[in-house]
């Protein structure tokens, strides 16, 4: 297995911004991937499950990769989501991350034609790795069957990982089971799985992973980066506890809405809360819900002093 292709530590699943008009917003999109990396987010993902990725014509998506290019970002910190249901659509996304200068890539499994054959989805994958054909592309499997209902069989996973060396090189798993995490990374040594919710950092941190890509570290990743910065320290278990129950708390209301209208609140920005369809605005009621339940915790938006359910 190689050697860590991208950063360890927290990286957020990042969201999109969206115009009134439900266009994409480029500009407040990147700008908002650099606030993360400034406060706590040792990396970045553009174009996850909370980034709307599913909701985004190919077009828009490109549109935005070029833009990451031509930016400042630092691109060793970013990992783009470019698995879609059509292989040739996975190929372009692919080709245009690695054309910005972005290599870690992350792929869903085709995802509409459900109880495929392992036979076939492994081809979906080696099929798409094989037209991309740049030696530079890191590939991350994305594993969440509650959310694609097209589960990454393990036999599919080491199949990938022992014809594609150095290619296939890690899985970011919204499973929410700890214990496939621990099997995947007790069976291939070096594969850089990331847990796909904070709550599991600091065990899977202690088996090896480089850490944890997810959704709502957009807003709690400042209690994300001090459990990685003392992961090994006597006060580790403690500060974990204290940032599942930040993750229990935000799991109560829907991710991207939620977190948006937080984002809206506490910078005073209202146009950070326009979702696109299906995903609906949070309701004043139900955003106050969560702020109850955050105001249970010692939760602060990062860059503030301020509880954020003040």
């Amino acid at each position: 297995m190689s050697t860590l292709t991208g950063p360890a530590g927290v990286v957020a699943a990042s969201l999109t911004a969206f115009k009134p008009d439900l266009s994409i917003d480029t500009e407040r999109t990147l700008a908002h991937a650099k606030w993360l990396l400034a406060n706590g987010c040792d990396g970045v993902l553009i174009f996850g499950t909370t980034g709307e990725a599913n909701s985004l014509s190919v077009a828009e998506r490109l549109e935005v990769i070029e833009a990451i290019g031509k930016s400042d970002l630092p691109k060793d910190k970013l990992m783009i989501g470019t698995g879609c249901c059509a292989i040739p659509d996975t190929v372009a996304l692919s080709k245009a991350a690695l054309a910005a200068g972005v290599v870690r890539l992350l792929m869903l499994p085709p995802f509409y034609y459900k109880n495929q054959s392992e036979d076939g989805l492994y081809a979906a994958f080696a099929t798409a790795i094989d037209r991309i054909n740049d030696p530079r592309m890191k590939i991350f499997l994305y594993h969440f069957p509650q959310m694609s209902g097209v589960p990454i069989p393990d036999a599919v996973t080491a199949k990938l990982i022992k014809n594609y060396p150095g290619i296939v090189v890690g899985m970011k798993d919204s499973s929410g089971d700890f214990e496939h995490m621990k099997k995947m990374l007790t069976e291939h040594p070096g594969f850089e799985l990331y847990s796909g919710t904070e709550k599991y950092l600091l065990d899977v941190l202690r088996l090896g992973s480089p850490g944890t890509i997810s959704a709502t570290v957009n807003v709690t990743c400042a209690q994300a980066a001090k459990v990685y910065a003392n992961w090994k320290s006597d006060q580790a278990d403690a500060l974990q506890a204290e940032m599942t129950a930040q993750r229990v708390a935000m799991e109560s209301a829907p991710a991207a809405s939620a977190m948006k209208e937080m984002i809206a609140r506490q910078t005073g920005d209202a146009a950070w809360r326009p979702v696109r369809p299906p995903f609906v605005a949070i309701s004043d009621e139900r955003y106050a819900a969560l702020e109850e339940k955050l105001a249970q915790t010692q939760f602060r938006f990062p860059g503030t002093q301020a509880k954020a359910a003040e």
